[in-house]
C-alpha cells in the first residue's frame, strides 16, 4: 500500500532510478546465466525475467501514479511493443493501482468537502473498490440511501503531472523528431491536466447524460452538492468492468453485442456530438447484467470543430474510392500532409496513407467484420503505421488525431480480443 507519492522532482527521480536499477540487476542475472542454459530453459528463464521485470515496473509505475501509471496504460494498449508477460503486468494500471491509506482518504474528503466522510454519508467504504492513475474509486450512500460512486484524487498528483512532463521534455530534446514530438506532448499535458478537473469532469459527464442518449450506454447521474474540484461523487453503476466480463466466459452473442454497442459509442460521439470519451481502457466500461455498457471515467474527453470531423468522415470513403488528387487534398485539409511537398514525397505519401485506408476498408467490406476470423488485422496495420512514421519528417501534426486515433485503435485491440463480429458501417463514413 502506498503511502506517499513522491511529488518533487528529485523525489519521483529518485523512485524511477531504484525501479531502473532493479530491473537492470535482473537482467544482469539473465544475461550471465544464459549461456550455459540449454534452449528450453533459455526460454524458460527469459519468460521468469519478463515476468518479474513486469512486476517490478508495474510496481515502480503504482508508487510514482500520475503521468508515469498513464503512460504505463498507454503502453500496455500497444500489445506489441512488450512481451506478453510485461504487457500482463502493465494492464494493472487500469484498475488494480495499489490505493492511499484510508486516514488520507478521510483527511482528503474533509479538506474538499468540510466534513469527514461519516458526517456527509449514511455509509462510505473506507477501502476503495478500484484505483489507477490519477485517483481511487470508493462506495458509499447518500443520507437518502442512493449508492453513490466516490472518485478521490490522490493528492499532489497535478503539480507531478507538470513535473513529469517537464521532464520528458528535457529527455526527448536530442531527439531528431522533437519539433514533432512537441505538440503531442502539449496535447497529453492539457487532457491530463483536465483530468485532474473533477469540476470539469462533473461537467463532461453531465453533457453526456443529457446528449448521448443511447439505449444500450448508461452515463451515470452527477452529484454535484458532493463534488469538488478534487473529489467527485456519481451514481454507482453495478457491473463488471469489461476485462473482468470477459473472464467469464461470455458467448459469442454477448461479446458482439458489447462491442458493437462500444463501436457505436465512439461513432456517436464523434460524429452527432463531436466529443468522444478518449481513454478506452477495459476499467473504464462496466458490463451490466444485461450486457448494456456503463460509461465512467470522463477526465479524458476530446472535443472536436465541425469542420475537422467532416473531413475526417470523408477518410473511409476516399480510401476506398477517391483518386490520388482527392485523398492528397483530405491529407492536407487535415494538415497531415504538407503544404510544399516535392512529387516524389507526395506519391510516397499516397502510397503509404493509401494502402492504410485500404487496410481500414476491410472493415466496412462485407456487413459484419469477424475479428477471429482476420487474425491479422491488427499486425497489418502495425506494419502500415511504420511505414507511415518513415515519412515523419515530410508530416506535419494535427493534435486533433492524438487522442482520436488512441480511442479508435485502442477499441479495434479490444475488440480483436474480444474475438467480435462488429458492423463498422455507419452514414457518417459508409
Amino acid at each position: 500500500m502506498a503511502e506517499e507519492i513522491p511529488v518533487s522532482k528529485w523525489k519521483r527521480g529518485l523512485s524511477g532510478s531504484r525501479t531502473a536499477a532493479g530491473m537492470s540487476r535482473k537482467a544482469l542475472k539473465y544475461l550471465v546465466l544464459k549461456p550455459f542454459l540449454t534452449q528450453e530453459k533459455r526460454l524458460q528463464a527469459r519468460e521468469t525475467l519478463d515476468r518479474e521485470t513486469g512486476a517490478m515496473l508495474f510496481e515502480g509505475l503504482s508508487l510514482l501514479r500520475g503521468t508515469a501509471l498513464k503512460m504505463a496504460q498507454l503502453l500496455s494498449m500497444e500489445l506489441d511493443i512488450f512481451p506478453p508477460e510485461i504487457t500482463k503486468e502493465l494492464k494493472k494500471s487500469y484498475h488494480q493501482v495499489p490505493p492511499i491509506n484510508r486516514a488520507l482518504v478521510r483527511k482528503t474528503i474533509q479538506n474538499a468537502l468540510g466534513r469527514p466522510p461519516e458526517q456527509i454519508f449514511q455509509a462510505f467504504e473506507p477501502t476503495a473498490f478500484a484505483a489507477a492513475s490519477l485517483g481511487q474509486v470508493h462506495r458509499a450512500t447518500t443520507l437518502t440511501g442512493d449508492g453513490l460512486a466516490v472518485k478521490i484524487q490522490y493528492p499532489g498528483i497535478r503539480e507531478t503531472i507538470q513535473n513529469d512532463v517537464q521532464l520528458m521534455r528535457l529527455a526527448l530534446r536530442p531527439l531528431s523528431e522533437y519539433r514533432m514530438l512537441v505538440p503531442a506532448i502539449e496535447e497529453i499535458e492539457t487532457r491530463l491536466l483536465e483530468e485532474t478537473d473533477y469540476c470539469r469532469e462533473l461537467e463532461n459527464m453531465a453533457f453526456f447524460r443529457q446528449r448521448l442518449n443511447m439505449e444500450r450506454v448508461i452515463v451515470p447521474a452527477p452529484c454535484g452538492d458532493l463534488s469538488t474540484d478534487t473529489v467527485l461523487s456519481a451514481e454507482h453503476i453495478n457491473g463488471m468492468t469489461l476485462n473482468a466480463w470477459l473472464r467469464t466466459g461470455p458467448g459469442q452473442k454477448e461479446r458482439d453485442q458489447v462491442a458493437q454497442t462500444l463501436h457505436d459509442l465512439f461513432i456517436s460521439g464523434l460524429y452527432r456530438l463531436h466529443c468522444i470519451h478518449a481513454d478506452p481502457n477495459p476499467g473504464n466500461f462496466i458490463v451490466s447484467c444485461d450486457n448494456k455498457i456503463g460509461l465512467v471515467d470522463f477526465g479524458c474527453i476530446k472535443r472536436f470543430d465541425p469542420e475537422f470531423v467532416a473531413l475526417y468522415g470523408e477518410l473511409p470513403r476516399s480510401a476506398m474510392h477517391g483518386s490520388r488528387g482527392d485523398y492528397l487534398r483530405l491529407l492536407k485539409a487535415l494538415h497531415i500532409a504538407g503544404s510544399a511537398l516535392s512529387p516524389e514525397v507526395e506519391d510516397d505519401m499516397f502510397k503509404v496513407f493509401h494502402q492504410t485506408g485500404q487496410w481500414l476498408g476491410r472493415l466496412y467490406q462485407d456487413e459484419y467484420f469477424d475479428f477471429t476470423a482476420n487474425p491479422d488485422f491488427i499486425a497489418t496495420g502495425k506494419q502500415m503505421m511504420i511505414q507511415a512514421y518513415e515519412l515523419r519528417k515530410h508530416m506535419d501534426i494535427n493534435t486533433n488525431f492524438i487522442f482520436l486515433h488512441r480511442t479508435r485503435y485502442g477499441l479495434l485491440r479490444l475488440f480483436e480480443e474480444m474475438g467480435a463480429r462488429v458492423c463498422f458501417r455507419n452514414p457518417y463514413e459508409y
